[in-house]
């Protein structure tokens, strides 16, 4: 048994965790989900049968994600279903905060049912022999199972917005804005604006023009925010992910804007291979 078990009055399934067996599996996945809306969905699926399957069936227990924006201090549970497969196999839709920082994530299977004492049986309910023919008291809110803490961390290219601009005579122009935590604006000619649009997202020349604004965007918060960024709460998450990789930021005297942007976007050149 692993040691943090005896830090539980009851079996809880976890990774690195042995109070269930092996087959017994809590599988969450992020759903790519192909729209605007500010929302994720994920996928959770407990696999074998145990002790925590029989209580979803019986509605004594819920698929939870609890969301929280440390810089803001919010946090809030969500347990509402967007699709049910079956008691073990639900879609989950989680809405997002008006943020560029870094979002978490932890899910977690609950038990909702009313306190009641339970005498454990591993080989109906999944559970090392450990536990079998133990008593345990299972308490409203007690987390079943726990599926860890996921992150989700925005790229410096979800902060780009792209204007078409009349006053712009030739290419494009970048600048800093400060509402509402701080974005790149990108102001563009307008028939280079309207050749943008008709490239499709995953073309390498479009990938190419966004590094090229974003180095302006990076050049431009070297310029005006090195002194003081505190406005610009959406690029905290930015900064740190440089820092995280040893990578300058424009608080540095030595930050390279091209290199930054490349970062977080790689150029990509196709070359075709000589057959002979």
């Amino acid at each position: 048994m692993n040691q943090l078990t005896a830090s539980y009055s009851y079996p809880v399934l976890e990774e690195d965790k042995f109070d269930y067996n092996e087959d017994i599996i809590f599988n969450i996945e992020q759903i790519e989900t192909d729209n605007k809306e500010n929302y994720i969905v994920f996928k959770y699926q407990l696999l074998g049968e145990s002790l925590i399957s029989q209580l979803l069936k019986n509605h004594e227990a819920k698929f939870t994600t609890t969301v929280v924006l440390k810089s803001a201090m919010y946090r809030e549970t969500i347990d509402t279903v967007l699709e049910e497969i079956n008691p073990t196999y639900i879609k989950q839709k989680i809405p997002l905060q008006t943020t560029f920082e870094t979002q978490n994530f932890f899910s977690a299977i609950v038990y909702t049912g009313e306190d009641k004492i339970i005498k454990l049986n591993s080989k109906v309910m999944g559970l090392d022999d450990f536990w079998n023919g133990i008593e345990i008291e299972l308490k409203k809110g007690a987390i079943l199972a726990k599926g860890g803490w996921r992150e989700l961390e925005n790229s410096a290219s979800d902060l780009l917005t792209v204007k078409k601009d009349e006053s712009i005579k030739y290419g494009f122009d970048v600048t800093v804005i400060t509402n509402e935590g701080g974005r790149f604006l990108a102001t563009v000619e307008p028939t280079l604006y309207d050749k943008i649009k008709l490239l499709p997202k995953d073309n390498d020349h479009l990938r190419s023009i966004v590094i090229h604004m974003l180095c302006l965007g990076f050049m431009d918060l070297k310029e005006r925010f090195k002194e003081d960024d505190s406005e610009l709460t959406n690029l905290k998450g930015i900064k740190l992910e440089l820092k995280s990789k040893g990578i300058s930021t424009w608080e540095d005297d030595d930050f390279k804007p091209n290199q930054a942007a490349c970062y977080f976007l790689k150029h990509i050149i196709e070359v075709e291979q000589d057959n002979e």
